[in-house]
């Protein structure tokens, strides 16, 4: 699913009055957190859910036709993440942490992307084993909403957390450019759910929960238009206030789409097509376990300054979390090679990704 992703947002505005040094690690400590956030959701989502689903794109189509191309897309994503991994540590190194930061946000796309694909890949090998059946789609993709919930939530909380002075004109845009997509994605999919529900009270209740976060978000939108053209403690508290509201408004929607009648029915996979399934799925988690690993050492370096006593084993953390992203992208390639992994489980918090 496409989506702007909140924590492009922290990236900007590093133009600061503040120290350079003492902003861009800053700075980089709140994209590791968003980061962090986005891939566990995805995760939590896709690789451990205990239905077997397609994944699709934003215009409501499967991410793709065949296992071949998801397998052939997955494969090159693996490439380019251990490009970006490599690149990310250079930029560190070399004390450019705001690069460092561009460079993770570019890598928290890519895994969720890799995750999706291999999401996908792993129901359509499994669909296509002996004795298995498809799912049969439903009014609302789960994933869809929950993302979109995720994302309003995260841009909502940068709002809360982050210094006033840090609310820059372009940090602020983005922000509501991020908001208004998701809520854009969440009427679009929820007025056709009302269209096309055979129910009374959902028809009714879908188109309900529409004015809601359409009425919550257009007062949360003017206070982050007040704060842009009046920047003050006050103005940031009532964007604090509204925030609460459409958060809740969300979680509300959210809460009753995904209700089980409005879902479909999960895909029925046989023994064979469920051993297929876990092995890439296995693999996928072994990747995005590792890439949490990786901004929780690079949120450890950016936290600390050089001469502390623990940036030694804060690097050999980062660069041993860095090799775990390749074996990952290994096993990843050889579950989908082989339908198959010596491996299945994945090698950190294998319950969870948190």
């Amino acid at each position: 699913m496409a989506s702007s992703g909140s924590g492009r947002s922290i990236s900007e505005g590093s133009n600061s009055p503040l120290s350079g040094s003492v902003q861009q690690r800053k700075r980089l400590s709140f994209i590791c957190d968003a980061c962090k956030a986005k891939v566990q959701m995805v995760a939590d989502l896709l690789l451990l859910s205990s239905e077997t689903r397609p994944v699709m794109t934003s215009e409501g189509v499967a991410l793709a036709d065949t296992f071949d191309q998801c397998r052939d897309t997955v494969i090159a994503r693996t490439k380019e993440l251990s490009i970006l991994t490599h690149d990310i540590q250079c930029q560190l190194n070399m004390g450019r942490f705001t690069e460092a930061g561009d460079r993770l946000l570019e890598m928290a796309d890519l895994v969720v992307s890799l995750t999706e694909c291999s999401t996908h890949a792993a129901y359509l090998a499994a669909v296509e084993s002996p004795g298995s059946h498809p799912c049969l789609p439903g009014l609302v993709d789960r994933y869809k909403v929950t993302r979109c919930r995720h994302e309003v939530e995260q841009s909502c909380s940068i709002l809360r957390v982050s210094p006033l002075a840090d609310l820059t004109p372009q940090v602020l845009l983005e922000l509501s450019q991020n908001i208004s997509t998701n809520l854009k994605t969440l009427t679009d999919i929820s007025l056709l759910a009302s269209e096309r529900s055979r129910d009374r009270f959902a028809k009714e209740q879908f188109k309900l929960s529409v004015k809601s976060i359409s009425t919550s978000g257009t007062a949360f939108l003017a206070c982050i238009k007040e704060v842009k053209t009046q920047p003050s403690e006050l103005t940031r508290n009532r964007c604090i206030l509204f925030s609460a509201a459409l958060v809740q408004a969300v979680s509300a929607l959210v809460g009753f789409a995904t209700e089980p009648q409005f879902l479909g029915r999960a895909a029925s996979v046989s023994a064979e097509g469920k051993g297929v399934q876990t092995a890439v799925l296995g693999g996928a988690m072994s990747v995005v376990s590792a890439c949490v690993l990786l901004t929780q050492g690079l949120r450890d370096v950016a936290q600390h300054p050089e001469s502390s006593s623990k940036m030694a084993d804060y690097r050999e953390r980062l660069r041993n979390s860095a090799c775990a992203v390749s074996d990952g992208c290994t096993l990843l390639t050889q579950a989908l090679r082989e339908r198959s992994s010596p491996r299945t489980l994945p090698p950190v918090n294998s319950h969870s990704v948190n």
